[in-house]
């Protein structure tokens, strides 16, 4: 993204820089290729899943996932080389200890074995050395299985 819509702040339910969680698909890949940013897409069709909605992923490197249900985007995921940090300060290569320390939101969850804080972002950590692996931003309605499932969210009228 260009210098001056780069932002270096990750905000939950929010988005990061000028990509917010109330565009659409179509418009961030208008905002991309305007800015000369090279990206893949993917569909992921979701077969056999109730409802059956498909999602479609846009990729930027092998840093940044963007998730999208019915054109709406739903969730960013952010990984390895990413240097940018949430708006906390909890950054990629830090150790969960220390998120703990600046979030004490911050638990474990067995069963999708990540660490979701009540700021509405979730932890991924390496198993041997306890540093945080991704962050993922999400809108809402992500933190309710059946309400996010629903899809009611993303139905246009």
């Amino acid at each position: 993204m260009s210098e001056e819509r780069k932002m270096t702040i990750i905000t939950p339910y929010l988005g990061f820089g000028c990509i917010n969680f109330n565009m659409t698909y179509e418009e961030v890949c208008r905002l991309l290729k305007d800015d000369g940013v090279d990206y893949t897409n993917e569909h992921w069709p979701n077969k056999g899943c109730t409802p059956e909605v498909a999602w479609d992923v846009i990729r930027i490197g092998k840093d940044i996932s963007i998730f999208f249900a019915r054109h709406r985007m739903f969730k960013i995921y952010f990984e390895n080389d990413f240097s940018e940090k949430l708006s906390n300060g909890v950054r990629l290569g830090m150790s969960i200890t220390e998120a703990e320390a600046i979030d004490p939101s911050i638990e474990y969850d067995d069963w999708n074995e990540v660490y979701t804080s009540k700021q509405g972002y979730w932890l991924e950590d390496d198993v041997e050395s306890g540093q945080i692996i991704s962050i993922s931003i999400f809108i809402k309605e992500v933190e309710n299985d059946d309400t996010f499932f629903s899809y009611e969210w993303c139905k246009t009228d």
